[in-house]
């Protein structure tokens, strides 16, 4: 301890440095030992210790309870100059990548096999484009700004927390930076260092924060708020560039924060410990969230819905759209390995899922496959019932698999399927599970306004005969039924009326047709188109003497009708009696 002295005293040390005798007031000599400035071997004299006698600093008392040997190693990694092996290596191997891309093709292969990419990692599992995006450049500028940031933050964070800390720093925020720019901007393929240069850019900032009293003054510069302006400079300057991963150098900048935040100098046996725990920790974590995004990556691909009328499929939202082999417009993977299909087609009558499935095999035979169907089973769909089918065909030589979903409803045919080389078909499986999870087929707006009107206006005709036919093109043949037959007691002669009932009982094929048949018949002012879709309805039910007989009837009645003689030439009839 200091020796008590009166107060008001001035107290003299004098330091035998490097060949001549520096002398210094205590108080300055207090606060160069807590800085690490006098090292324990110099030699110092102090009236009321040591006497005349100069003796090594280290063997003082007072000297021991100011000195803190852990604070003179950190200093003195700060201050004395070396060689920042990792950081050199991670110039050099990115130097050379860059001049790799020189050799012909060789740029192509890297872009598009090695670039951070959502398609690439979600839909073919490539999840090691996260680190090896970090070491790709495009044109030497883009090379150079990043490696000056790389090389000189990585210096100095190399100097102050080691080399394995060092590349915890930057793979570690390279990978949080491709994660966030994966999730955020899934359809845009980035590259470059930016993301890693960012954490190590941040990781200096709060780097400087928790050490700030422990960094010599003049190497406060390279530490700590001395930083923050060139780190809120980049962020700003990418947010006008239009070419810029804006989301991986905040991923990278988030991953390089945390990260320091639970680093400290290999300085203490319990700071290396910690540091060891950091990295195995961040390292699990790197290889699960990788091992998920392997495994279920398709179950992660964003959907965006897709209307079609009343049905709604959501497809991948980076996919973009296109005319596929079927002929059906759809949407394309940017890998070029899979399409997807959300389709509705209207006919003029009511068609079963069979017929719709047979309508599908054989426009893809048109385009020169040759499907065969492996898997047939039911599906629903909210509240309607359809056929899911497997089907595999050769195109282009290779062979390939389409999974479609076909509904019926009235006169509207939904599908929508996907399709894929057989050998990649596990991967987009489960996006087309996840797609029919959330596929909706909702009630019409045209048979919701109908029903509008018609509540609307109780006692008219025509609501009735709108709502008729919103039913009978939805698949809802009694309601229909009974909405014309609403219509005709209030208008016993509205042809609207007399052909939508007639034609929902034709194609649906519902009970006593033929009363209904005979009954638009036997009206006191015959109308051609009435007739005619008696007749039909006559047919449908196998009474087709009656049927001819009608058209008989029907050419007496009303001789050189357009209409009639056109029915009766479709049956072989003679055009004249």
């Amino acid at each position: 301890m200091v020796s008590v002295h009166p107060a008001g005293e001035t107290v003299i040390i004098e330091l035998q440095y490097r060949g001549h005798i520096q002398q210094m007031v205590y108080e300055e000599f207090e606060t160069r030992v807590r800085e690490g400035e006098i090292p324990p071997d110099v030699p110092i004299r102090f009236d009321a210790v040591t006497g005349d006698r100069f003796v090594p600093a280290g063997d003082l008392e007072l000297y021991r309870e100011l000195f803190n040997p852990q604070r003179r190693a950190f200093r003195d990694k700060l201050i004395k100059p070396g060689v920042p092996l990792i950081t050199a290596i991670l110039v050099g191997i990115q130097i050379r990548i860059y001049m790799l891309s020189w050799v012909p093709g060789a740029e192509e292969w890297l872009q598009t096999d090695w670039t951070n990419w959502a398609p690439g990692i979600l839909e073919q599992g490539e999840v090691y484009r996260l680190i090896t995006y970090g070491l790709l450049h495009i044109g030497f500028t883009h090379l150079l700004f990043n490696l000056t940031f790389l090389a000189y933050t990585g210096y100095n964070l190399e100097r102050a927390l080691g080399s394995i800390n060092l590349l915890l720093l930057y793979f570690g925020s390279v990978f949080s930076g491709g994660l966030l720019s994966m999730w955020m901007a899934p359809g845009r393929p980035s590259l470059g260092a930016s993301g890693g240069d960012f954490g190590l850019i941040a990781a200096a900032v709060v780097f400087g924060w928790k050490h700030w009293d422990d960094i010599p003054n003049h190497a406060q510069t390279k530490f700590g708020w001395a930083l923050a302006p060139y780190l809120g400079f980049s962020l700003i300057s990418g947010l006008t560039s239009a070419n810029v991963d804006n989301w991986g150098h905040l991923g990278g900048l988030i991953g390089g924060a945390v990260l320091m935040t639970m680093l400290s100098p290999d300085l203490s046996e319990q700071n290396r410990q910690r540091n060891r725990i950091v990295r195995r920790f961040s390292t699990v974590l790197a290889l699960v969230s990788t091992a998920i995004l392997f495994q279920w990556g398709p179950h992660l691909v964003r959907l965006q819905a897709q209307h079609q009328g009343s049905w709604s499929v959501p497809v991948p939202e980076y996919w973009r759209e296109g005319w596929t082999f079927t002929g059906d417009r759809g949407w394309f993977s940017p890998t070029g390995n899979a399409t997807m299909v959300v389709n509705r087609t209207i006919h003029d009558r009511p068609i079963g899922t069979e017929q719709a499935i047979d309508a599908l095999i054989e426009q893809m035979s048109a385009s020169g496959a040759r499907p065969e169907i492996v898997e047939r089973k039911a599906i629903q769909i909210g509240e309607t019932e359809g056929t899911s089918i497997r089907m595999r065909f050769a195109l282009s030589g290779v062979t390939n698999e389409l999974h479609a979903v076909v509904l019926a409803r009235g006169v509207m045919i939904f599908r929508t399927h996907i399709q894929s080389e057989a050998t990649n078909m596990h991967r987009y499986a489960p996006i087309f599970s996840k797609a029919l999870a959330e596929a909706q087929l909702s009630v019409p707006t045209s048979l919701i306004e109908a029903q509008e009107r018609a509540a609307t206006h109780p006692r008219s005709w025509q609501p009735a005969v709108d709502l008729g036919d919103a039913l009978y093109r939805v698949g809802q043949p009694i309601e229909a039924v009974t909405a014309y037959q609403k219509a005709l007691a209030k208008e016993p002669d509205q042809i609207r009326a007399w052909l939508g009932r007639l034609r929902t009982h034709t194609f649906y094929k519902l009970p006593n047709g033929l009363e209904v048949a005979r009954e638009a018949l036997a009206r006191s002012n015959p109308d051609a188109r009435v007739i005619v879709a008696a007749v039909d309805l006559l047919d449908s039910v196998d009474s087709e003497e009656e049927a001819r007989a009608a058209l008989n009837v029907a050419w007496k009645a009303l001789p050189g009708n357009g209409i009639v003689r056109r029915a009766r030439i479709q049956r072989g009839m003679p055009a004249d009696l």
